[in-house]
């Protein structure tokens, strides 16, 4: 075929082609046609037709053509070896459970640890080619979309994730590829497409994270990795995904957290703490905040606090409190996350009981019910996603027809609260001091902790900082998984209100959207209100005491025992292939993640953590290696202990639901190391 004829036949297919795509886009994902219907073209746009007949294009961002001559044929060589022996995620697990710890989790992780351990040390032959099926599929860069109607062609996945930054070449893939044929046929065989069209990598990563948060970290813990084509954009975007790849896996939360945390939230509602709220009308708070975290950096910069604590509100976080009392710095809010029994010892090992008693405490509603009545005044918030939060919101929605928010980015660690709380409440000059989120040469912490004087405290030390960090100032910082988790979350906390300013004082880690400062330069100008003033309005303004009936309907225990048995009932359904079995997954996740919007979610929440520390191994194992009968032999021991796991938590869940947490610093010592 001569080549204005070829021009001529593919005009006016790609012209249909394109037609045919946006109705899909319509049906399907419409705010992608929405964005498709509002891009224009450059003038210059234009698709070449090869001799093959096939699209080519010259991205701007690109300048030489994506394909060959012949772009399917290309397409096709690139995919056999790239299948052949794939590249694939896999996190190895070695969950490294003490045997002294007899909680319901812990016992049952140390099982499943034991069993995929006892698989590994045989040595088995990984997984080489790519399975006709395989769990998830994560294409970075799509080009014209060659590749994505060759690989669907001889593979099936669960989940696909399609990302290509460039919005000019997917704009180019709707006339060259039947994008409406591809979306139609995942959606028929029940399996799930994620497109993420023209963003840049912090909205990238946001969005695989959030997928990962809606339907489960498991959708992206095995998945089959492949770079279509070359680019400065998809290479940082690949580098993102796997620099955070930890952050899907983190924070899962499990089961007997869950409860001990419902349990103290609804303690906590009968106590004399009050639950924080916002009011209609929010205004900023003219006195600046200064959060104390615990680092090493905070031995620099006592002498400025000294200085400043009577212009300022010091939020302590967690044992910065004893720290700030060693300077003679006394915080006007001391505050705390962890739940544990382990928080209330270590108030207990930090000071005299009568120290806490002319404090105010800033917590979160989990918190353990006996560390509220040490303290003058206690004020709580929901922390979220937790059952607790999403239970006591249900039952105030529906008993006092209020909705209760939660903390935003309140966790992984105290910093993260103290800041969250700061910000929520409206003042809007914020100091860190401490808050490092790394540690500094051989320093963990401050040098006036009780982990630098407590022998037994410094076992407990995480010592996995392996994360280089940037330096706020001229040292980078080492940083463990939660270090940097929190990190994270601070800069994502900031970014939700740009008219705060925050001065990140010191060493440390550097804090994108916190403006870096040397102790000697921070300066605090006098405010005509009094702090003692300010305290006392944040309390009456931003706390109420709530009200509400809990019943064993409202609490869902024949609920929780329908979903447990429905779980094991699919447990038990035979299955001969690795398709089968994950597909026995599959179906027990969509389950557990169906309670997240009905009048129960707080079930959700129960079971949900545990299920993914299960259910993420499990998949793991069963496309980990190249025997099909090791990988289901495997997976049926794994399959018979999360089973069992399951039957627990239903005996478990109407003994425990008002329970106090038992474990102690007694057990963090015993179990340490």
């Amino acid at each position: 075929m001569k080549k204005n004829e070829r021009e001529r036949v593919f005009a006016v297919k790609s012209r249909l082609c394109f037609e045919k795509n946006i109705r899909a886009f319509e049906k399907y994902y419409p705010d992608i046609a929405k964005t498709i219907k509002e891009y224009t073209p450059d003038d210059d746009f234009e698709i070449l037709v090869t001799s093959s007949g096939a699209g080519n294009f010259i991205p701007k961002r690109i300048g030489v053509p994506i394909y060959s001559d012949d772009p399917l044929q290309q397409t096709r060589l690139q995919l056999e070896k790239n299948t052949s022996k794939g590249y694939y995620s896999l996190t190895k697990y070695g969950f490294g459970v003490s045997s002294k710890d007899m909680r319901i989790h812990s016992r049952y992780m140390a099982k499943l640890d034991n069993k995929i351990k006892s698989v590994a040390d045989t040595n088995p032959e990984p997984l080489a080619a790519l399975p006709t099926h395989f769990p998830t599929a994560m294409i970075f860069g799509v080009g014209l979309g060659y590749v994505i109607t060759e690989l669907l062609s001889k593979h099936t996945f669960d989940y696909i994730f399609i990302t290509e930054p460039d919005l000019e070449i997917f704009y180019a893939s709707l006339f060259c590829t039947d994008w409406a044929g591809v979306i139609e046929k995942v959606d028929s065989a029940g399996n799930t497409l994620f497109l993420q069209i023209g963003l840049d990598l912090n909205e990238f990563f946001s969005s695989v994270y959030q997928i990962s948060m809606d339907i489960g970290a498991y959708s992206l813990i095995r998945a089959f990795c492949y770079q279509h084509y070359p680019s400065e954009e998809v290479n940082q975007q690949i580098a993102e995904f796997f620099n955070r790849y930890y952050e899907i896996q983190a924070g899962y939360g499990f089961y007997n957290d869950a409860i001990t945390g419902l349990a103290h939230c609804l303690m906590n509602y009968k106590s004399k703490a009050e639950f924080f709220t916002l009011p209609s009308v929010r205004k900023h708070i003219d006195m600046p905040v200064v959060v104390v975290g615990n680092g090493p950096s905070l031995d620099d910069g006592a002498e400025v606090l000294r200085e400043i604590q009577n212009d300022v509100i010091i939020f302590a976080a967690g044992t910065a409190l004893g720290s700030l009392a060693k300077h003679g710095i006394k915080a006007d809010f001391h505050v705390l996350v962890e739940r544990p029994k382990s928080t209330y010892d270590a108030l207990l090992d930090s000071f005299d009981p009568s120290y806490y008693a002319d404090l105010n405490l800033l917590a979160v509603d989990v918190m353990y019910p006996d560390v509220i009545d040490m303290y003058k005044w206690a004020g709580l918030a929901l922390k979220g996603p937790e059952a607790s939060t999403v239970f006591t919101q249900f039952l105030l929605l529906a008993d006092e027809k209020k909705l209760i928010p939660s903390l935003p980015y309140s966790g992984p660690l105290v910093a993260n609260t103290a800041l969250s709380y700061a910000m929520s409440m409206g003042f809007n000059e914020i100091y860190l001091f401490g808050v490092d989120n790394g540690y500094l040469g051989d320093k963990t912490h401050s040098a006036n902790s009780i982990y630098a004087s407590n022998e037994n405290y410094k076992k407990i030390i995480d010592k996995g900082a392996i994360y280089k960090l940037k330096g706020n100032l001229t040292q980078d910082v080492m940083s463990t998984n939660l270090l940097k988790l929190a990190h994270k979350f601070i800069e994502s906390l900031l970014r939700m209100d740009k008219k705060v300013f925050v001065y990140n004082v010191g060493e440390g880690a550097f804090i994108k959207g916190a403006l870096p400062v040397k102790e000697e330069d921070v300066f605090i100008s006098k405010r005509p209100v009094k702090k003692a003033d300010i305290i006392e309005q944040v309390k009456q303004k931003f706390f109420v005491k709530h009200q509400f009936n809990v019943t064993p309907e409202r609490l869902g225990f024949d609920q929780f025992d329908e979903l447990c048995d429905f779980l094991n009932a699919i447990a038990n359904e035979p299955y001969e292939t690795r398709q089968q079995a994950s597909d026995l997954l599959k179906r027990q996740a969509r389950c557990v993640y169906a309670y997240r919007s009905s009048h129960h979610s707080h079930l959700f929440h129960i079971i949900k953590g545990s299920l993914l520390y299960f259910h993420s191994p499990m998949l793991t194992v069963l496309y980990q290696y190249q025997d099909d009968k090791l990988s289901l032999d495997s997976f049926t021991e794994l399959l018979a202990i999360w089973r069992d796991y399951v039957d627990e938590m239903k005996r478990d869940y109407r003994l425990s639901w008002y329970k106090k947490c038992d474990w102690g610093m007694d057990m963090e010592f015993l179990t340490a190391g």
